[in-house]
C-alpha cells in the first residue's frame, strides 16, 4: 500500500466551467490543506496529463487527477507497540483498542498512546501519515477506533457521521435489572460544577441522545447494545448511570467494582468507504474481561471472527474486521 492517495474524475456537464479547486472540493470534498500540498508537488494536480494551477477552468471531457501525499508534522513520537489491525485502505486504518491505553498523546502519555504506536507502524512501513483519530474512545473503553491518513479523510468521515451515514455500536455491561427491552435516553449532558472530568445530565447541558437495547438480562446485570446520535464526553456512562444502571466497573459514575474498568466496548463500526461508497462493517469481538460475564450461547450470537492481520504481539486474536 502506497503512502499517497490518487483520485481521478472526468469532467462532465455538472462540473464543466468550474476551476480545478472548485471541482476538487465538489467532487472529492478535500480540505484546503490537502489541496495546497498537492498543488506544490510535481504531478500533484494534473489535467489531461499536464500539471495545472488550481485556478485553471475545466471543460467537459477533461480528465482530472489529484495526488494526496501527507507530510507528518512530527507532533506524535513514533514508538514500537502492539497493534491489532482490523481494516486498512488508502484512506483509513481501523484498530482494536485494548482497554487501559489512551488514543492519542496527552499529559503523562506522550510516548505510550495508541497514536504513538500508529506513528511507529507508519514509520516501519515507510509511509508518511500523521496519526489522526476519527472520534475517540476513553482510556478504559476497548474496541474499534479509526485513524484517518489525511486531513481530508478525517474531515469526510466526521461529515459522514454528522449526516448519519456512519454508525458505531457499543456493547456494555450494566448493573441492575432492566424493566424494558429498549430505552431512548434524551437528556442534555454538561459538566459537574467544580469538576474538570465528571459530567452529568443537566437542563443547561448539550443535547445527548442514546439508544439502548437489552440483549441479555442476568441476575443483577445485563448485556446491552448501545447506539449514540451525539458524541458527548462519557455520554453512555452518564445516561446509564442516570437511569440507575451504571456500567460494571465504573467508579466515576457508580459504586461498582466487579471489573477493573468501565465495561464498555466499541463492537462495530459501519460506514461507506471514502470515494467508492462501498459499505464497510468492522467488528471487534468482546475482550476477555467482559466475555467472562456472558454465557456461551450469547457470545455465539455476537459471532466468531478471524482477525485480518496483527502488527506486534497483541494476543486478543478473536477481534476482527469484516469489509465489503
Amino acid at each position: 500500500m502506497s503512502d499517497y492517495r490518487e483520485l481521478s474524475c472526468r469532467i462532465d456537464a455538472s462540473t464543466a466551467g468550474l476551476t480545478i479547486r472548485q471541482v476538487i472540493k465538489k467532487t472529492f470534498g478535500l480540505v484546503d490543506h490537502d489541496i495546497s500540498r498537492a498543488k506544490y508537488r510535481k504531478d500533484g494536480i494534473r489535467l489531461n496529463g499536464t500539471r495545472v494551477f488550481v485556478s485553471t477552468v475545466t471543460s467537459e471531457g477533461d480528465e482530472l487527477v489529484i495526488r494526496i501525499e501527507d507530510e507528518p508534522a512530527g507532533r506524535t513520537v513514533p514508538r514500537n507497540g502492539p497493534l491489532q489491525i482490523l481494516y486498512e485502505d488508502e484512506d483509513l486504518l481501523a484498530l482494536n483498542k485494548p482497554a487501559g491505553i489512551v488514543v492519542h498523546p496527552s499529559h503523562g502519555h506522550y510516548a505510550d498512546s495508541l497514536g504513538n504506536y500508529v506513528a511507529g507502524y507508519y514509520e516501519r512501513c515507510g509511509r508518511h501519515h500523521d496519526s489522526r483519530t476519527i472520534g475517540r474512545l476513553d482510556m478504559e473503553t476497548s474496541g474499534v477506533i479509526l485513524y484517518g491518513k489525511t486531513r481530508s479523510s478525517v474531515s469526510l468521515m466526521m461529515k459522514e457521521a454528522e449526516m448519519g451515514r456512519s454508525e458505531k455500536t457499543y456493547l456494555a455491561l450494566a448493573e441492575g435489572i432492566f424493566e424494558h427491552e429498549t430505552y431512548d435516553f434524551d437528556g442534555p449532558i454538561g459538566r459537574v460544577d467544580g469538576e474538570k472530568l465528571l459530567r452529568m445530565v443537566r437542563p443547561d447541558g448539550d443535547r445527548a441522545l442514546t439508544h439502548v437495547r437489552v440483549l441479555k438480562q442476568y441476575a443483577d446485570y445485563a448485556l446491552v447494545r448501545v447506539n449514540i446520535e451525539t458524541g458527548r464526553t462519557h455520554q453512555i456512562r452518564v445516561h446509564l448511570s442516570n437511569a440507575g444502571h451504571p456500567l460494571l466497573g465504573d467508579t466515576l459514575y457508580g459504586n461498582t467494582t466487579r471489573m477493573d474498568r468501565a465495561a464498555l466496548h466499541c463492537w462495530e463500526s459501519r460506514f461507506e468507504q471514502l470515494y467508492t461508497g462501498v459499505p464497510v462493517t468492522i467488528r471487534a469481538s468482546l475482550p476477555a474481561d467482559m466475555a467472562a460475564f456472558i454465557d456461551e450461547d450469547t457470545m455465539a450470537l455476537l459471532g466468531p471472527f478471524t482477525p485480518e492481520r496483527s502488527e506486534g504481539q497483541y494476543e486478543e486474536r478473536d477481534a476482527v474486521s469484516a469489509s465489503e
